[in-house]
């Protein structure tokens, strides 16, 4: 399995036959029993569709001429019957082969996402969400087509055409050489004009992707853009882009018009040459007028099934493009992996940093050789300028990185020896800038505990100091919050996000930059409810402002990821060190306010 760190877009199967029976074996053969019954069906309706031009046929040269009509109304019975038959088994098929398709795509897509919630941070870190959302959204849309027509093509295509084809050589070899004099011709315009279409689709999807960048970055930057006042400047730049994918799509439409009139206007030939040539073997009495109508009716479908094997073509290389790329992201292996017999003991909230070293990118160096140790319910504040390694510290508590070398230990078991879901189930974090997802704020609120009664939702919303402006909501906890939140102010989402950290009733808690961008009124009440949810269990805290941390058990000072002083405030500002000396140009201003 590919890992990682070496997974690369240009990783590819020894041959497409590895991948078909990949796809199979995994996703198709849970469904075969219906899949082949759906093929089956695409040759019985081809052969049906063979049967009334053979009818009509009968009628024109036995029927009519005998004057029975008798015969004449059994024969048109006859064929209704198999155009009513026709019309079910495509019913059926079309129903079915969907159905099947749609299964398919339904378990990959939830494989998918399932794989890309186990991996680690740092997959995700090194990939944008629309590519990812692509992948599970646009690349299973292509496979499901081609799952259900695809094989529709191949099967019901090329056994309509071979029996077509069978029949005419059984009613007249010489009629129908002569009239399948046009298909070369048709074969190579069909596959010139569906390799341009699918060129122009191509470059319209990329123009399409640049389009949704552009206005994904537009939207969610809509507040710079209207401080600036650059409305005009990002107009001009989304009306650029959206010019160029109408451009792209111009072209496609344009090839599309030629093909379809063009391929019809080709297989005018034939039908003429039926007529014109036909007439003539019926002069001399070879042929009937009724097998002339009949290879007239089979040339006039002889042309859509032709196209479908051409188009088939260019969708078999895109649903192994899709394929190719599902697979490989699917064969990635998750960073964060748990071992054998894993801990899943509750936590009781002591950690420990042993030697710890960490990066997220090779020869970048963040976590050098971190050593502290953190009692049960005790507090420690982490201190330093950005991008000291503060951050990086608390993600590897709850293991959302693996350390390059040394150990994190919680209650004295190293976090690689814990069970993920119980280590993580035992903290909650709260950030500078909280997720929260478009629901309702009682939702937000019981992210971590969905079981919450009400009444446990209010009373972390009370401790959380969030219930009075909540009830002032419109609709109250039933209150939308809209993208990321952005219907409440900062200070209300902190708010409600320390609510579902108390919720969750942790054994660790981690705060980084909890009351970061808010107004002094707004950080009391947050610093209220930080008293409220911190008591009784350890607490690990980043912070700028000094009225957050100088009450903490112990404070680290972070500097070029090395610990480089520790100890309590006082203690560390009568050391007159690097704390010391961060605290007057830090905090100084903050202390003479308060």
């Amino acid at each position: 399995m590919a890992s990682q760190s070496d997974f690369t877009a240009d990783t590819s199967y020894d041959s497409y036959w590895s991948l078909i029976k990949k796809f199979f074996w995994a996703y198709l053969h849970p469904k075969k029993l219906m899949f082949f019954l759906v093929q089956f069906a695409h040759i019985i309706v081809a052969v049906l569709t063979l049967i009334p031009p053979l009818i009509i046929r009968e009628i024109i040269d036995e029927a009519i001429p005998r004057g029975i009509m008798e015969q004449i109304i059994f024969l048109v019975l006859l064929a209704l019957g198999v155009y009513a038959l026709e019309a079910g088994i495509r019913g059926f098929k079309a129903y079915y082969g969907h159905v099947v398709a749609q299964e398919i795509t339904r378990d990959m897509r939830n494989d998918l996402y399932s794989h890309y919630q186990r991996l680690n941070l740092g997959f995700h870190d090194n990939k944008k969400t629309g590519e990812l959302m692509s992948r599970v959204v646009d690349d299973l849309n292509r496979m499901q087509e081609f799952v259900h027509h695809g094989p529709e093509a191949l099967v019901g295509s090329l056994a309509l055409l071979v029996g077509t084809v069978g029949v005419m050589f059984f009613l007249s070899v010489r009629l129908t050489l002569v009239s399948l004099i046009f298909v070369p011709v048709l074969l190579i315009f069909s596959r010139f004009m569906l390799k341009k279409m699918h060129m122009a689709f191509r470059e319209t999807r990329e123009r399409k992707a640049i389009m949704h960048d552009r206005l994904e970055d537009n939207l969610a930057g809509i507040q710079i853009i209207k401080a600036f006042a650059n409305e005009e400047e990002e107009y001009d730049r989304f009306a650029f882009t959206n010019e160029k994918h109408k451009e792209a799509r111009f072209k496609a439409i344009k090839y599309m018009s030629l093909l379809f009139p063009g391929s019809r206007f080709m297989n005018s030939f034939g039908i003429l040459t039926v007529l014109s040539y036909g007439g003539y073997m019926v002069v001399l009495g070879e042929i009937t007028v009724g097998t002339i109508v009949a290879f007239y009716g089979f040339l006039t479908q002889f042309r859509v099934p032709l196209l479908q094997l051409v188009h088939m073509t260019e969708g078999l290389s895109r649903f192994f493009a899709s394929a190719e790329r599902f697979f490989h992201h699917l064969e990635i292996e998750p960073g964060i992996k748990e071992r054998k017999g894993s801990y899943g003991n509750p936590v009781q909230g002591e950690v420990e940093f042993r030697e710890v070293n960490f990066s997220y990118n090779a020869g970048e160096k963040v976590l050098k050789g971190i050593n502290f140790h953190v009692g049960k319910k005790e507090s420690v504040a982490l201190v330093g300028p950005s991008g000291a390694g503060k951050t990086s510290i608390i993600r590897l508590i709850p293991r959302l990185y693996e350390v390059n070398s040394g150990q994190v230990l919680v209650d004295g078991i190293d976090v690689r020896d814990w069970k993920v879901k119980d280590l993580r189930s035992s903290m909650a974090m709260v950030m500078q800038d909280d997720y929260l997802f478009s629901d309702s704020v009682a939702e937000n609120i019981a992210y971590g505990r969905p079981d919450a009664s009400r009444e446990e939702i209010i009373e972390a919303a009370r401790a959380a100091n969030a219930h009075q402006f909540i009830l002032e909501l419109p609709q109250g906890y039933e209150t939308p919050v809209g993208q990321r939140g952005l219907k409440l102010s900062g200070g209300q989402r902190q708010r409600v996000s320390l609510a579902r950290a108390f919720l969750k009733d942790p054994s660790i808690l981690i705060l980084d930059e909890a009351t970061s961008a808010v107004d002094i009124q707004t950080e009391k009440l947050i610093q209220e409810a930080i008293a409220r949810i911190t008591a009784d269990r350890t607490t690990f805290i980043i912070a700028h402002r000094l009225s957050t941390i100088r009450n903490a058990d112990e404070i680290l000072f972070i500097d070029d990821g090395l610990v480089k002083e520790r100890g309590t405030h006082e203690e560390l500002m009568n050391r007159e060190g690097d704390y010391s000396r961060y605290y007057q140009l830090q905090f100084a201003r903050e202390q003479t306010v308060s």
